[in-house]
């Protein structure tokens, strides 16, 4: 039994005659009528009864029926499958994701599962050196860092918006209660969480400098290797961190995390998008890139998430 012969066998059965069958599929006759002979004999039974009128179909012939046109559904939904995978309609995009990019992040993927709801998200986050190593390997399609000191050959980067460097805190360890910025020298003495010295993005060692600079040496209580650790801390009381603004959004609206700037301080941070610019990437990878303003030649029903601009 073979496909040819169930398509010719579902062409008889839906029309009820071979020669209206042979003229539907363009095909002769005795081919036709050659291939039912054979697929009767395999399965040693009679799947027509002949008459005047054409042909009718028996009781195992409408069971052969019925499961061809499951079988013929289930191969058009196959090859509809195959060209939405190809089309970016269907896949799976892996990203991998540093914390104090949550926010950018949500806003992201609620827009393009809004587009594209039948494509598998798969998110990792991590630290940028692990991510990095999991993007040049192909395991990640697309990382979101902050913003790097130095260039990674062989990949491209997209600026997604810009964050102020803040102090993050809550209540209990506010160095400036009712004002709504921190004068450096309120810092003297305050209990910091900060990430460790050599933390690639560099705000530890931005806001020490500065407080030697204004004659004193931070209190730092804590060292901590990522920015989750740091702003678990924050909200026990532990101590203040200085991090991006918008990490406080990654945390519940009742968790009493709030941030100020310090005066004097206008140091930044940049959200970025990462991936390699020499993989071949599926379509849904592509749209992904299209949406954040990645890639130059996508679709044109692709839309670009606000707030991007390119650093290439």
């Amino acid at each position: 039994m073979n496909f040819r012969q169930l398509e010719y066998f579902a062409a008889v059965a839906e029309a009820r005659s071979i020669s209206r069958a042979s003229r539907e599929l363009h095909v002769a006759q005795p081919p036709i009528s050659r291939q039912l002979a054979m697929l009767e004999d395999e399965l040693g039974v009679c799947l027509f009864l002949r008459n005047n009128k054409g042909v009718e179909l028996t009781e195992a012939g409408r069971c052969l029926y019925q499961q061809c046109e499951q079988m013929f559904q289930n191969l058009r939904m196959m090859a509809d499958s195959v060209r939405d995978v190809d089309a970016g309609l269907r896949g799976q995009v892996k990203l991998g994701v540093v914390y104090s990019d949550i926010p950018v992040v949500m806003e992201h993927l609620e827009t393009y599962h809004r587009l594209y709801p039948q494509v598998e998200l798969y998110i990792r986050m991590g630290t940028p050196d692990d991510l990095l190593d999991d993007l040049s390997r192909g395991k990640l399609h697309v990382l979101y860092l902050r913003s790097q000191t130095e260039e990674t050959g062989g990949l491209r980067e997209k600026i997604l918006g810009e964050d102020s460097l803040e102090l993050v805190m809550n209540s209990r360890t506010d160095p400036a209660p009712g004002q709504d910025s921190v004068p450096i020298q309120a810092l003297e003495g305050v209990p910091m969480c900060l990430l460790r010295s050599d933390d690639l993005w560099g705000y530890s060692n931005h806001l020490r400098n500065q407080c030697q600079r204004a004659g004193f040496s931070l209190n730092v209580v804590c060292q901590c290797y990522d920015t989750p650790m740091a702003m678990q801390l924050v909200q026990a009381g532990f101590g203040v961190s200085y991090l991006p603004r918008s990490i406080v959004q990654t945390l519940p609206p009742d968790s009493g995390v709030y941030s100020k700037p310090v005066q004097g301080l206008t140091a930044r941070s940049y959200p970025v998008l990462v991936w390699a610019d020499n993989l071949y990437y599926a379509g849904c990878v592509k749209r992904y890139l299209a949406l954040a303003g990645g890639e130059k030649t996508e679709p044109e029903e692709a839309v670009s998430f606000p707030g991007a601009k390119e650093r290439f």
